[in-house]
């Protein structure tokens, strides 16, 4: 953010569930933190707004530029599954390791505790602070959190450019190449960047090449 901040006006707000945001029971589907979005954008923001998403995020900016495109300038979609389908494959290939993350969640333990039992600081703080129950739709009613989020109708109401941000696959990307073939098409103004030996976590591991391909892409605009 110090980097995008020297040229941007940058707001980052905390998703629901996460962080210091409320807690909402029940309220954690993907068109859910899209409603936040987009009710932050039109209560904060006065024109058009370039939205970076990652992982999580990058689904719901997608969602965002679907469904209120007058007020989206371009998206950065950080290695986020472009279908449902992809994410729910992604889900269930690592539902044990959300029921740990679900477990340790919420408060109950320190973040010291948490550090130690799973061996990374910013994992541990990010848990520390997040509702269990944003992790359980995604363990129990993955089909629910997904709703809406239809890569043939989503995509192709995208009007602005729209940077895709592909982690390595041999890395742990979640982005693979398929999907990336199968999306790029439906998008009608798309740019795409393969970050090769980065992996899912992008800027939290390799902070230089994530900015040159967002800053190389902003100034395309």
């Amino acid at each position: 953010m110090p980097d995008l901040a020297a040229d941007w006006h940058l707001y980052a707000p905390e998703f629901r569930g996460h962080g210091k945001s409320g807690r909402v029971a029940g309220g954690y589907r993907l068109q859910d933190y899209a409603d936040d979005t987009i009710a932050f954008l039109r209560q904060q923001i006065s024109e058009p707004a370039v939205i970076f998403g990652h992982s999580l995020g990058g689904m719901v900016a997608l969602l965002v530029a679907a469904q209120y495109p007058e007020k989206i300038r371009a998206v950065v979609m950080g290695d986020s599954p472009l279908t449902a389908e992809t994410w729910l494959a992604h889900l269930n290939r690592n539902r044990d390791g959300l029921i740990s993350w679900r477990d340790l969640a919420g408060g109950a333990y320190s973040v010291e505790e948490i550090t130690e039992a799973l061996a990374d600081e910013w994992l541990a703080q990010n848990l520390y602070q997040n509702d269990p129950d944003m992790l359980t739709i995604l363990i129990d009613e993955p089909d629910r959190a997904a709703a809406g989020y239809d890569a043939v109708v989503v995509l192709p109401s995208i009007r602005c450019p729209v940077l895709l941000l592909q982690a390595d696959p041999k890395a742990g990307g979640v982005l693979t190449d398929a999907v990336v073939e199968q999306g790029l098409p439906l998008l009608s103004q798309p740019t795409h960047v393969l970050l090769e030996g980065v992996s899912h976590v992008l800027h939290n591991e390799q902070k230089e090449p994530v900015l040159q391909a967002i800053t190389d892409f902003l100034t395309t605009l």
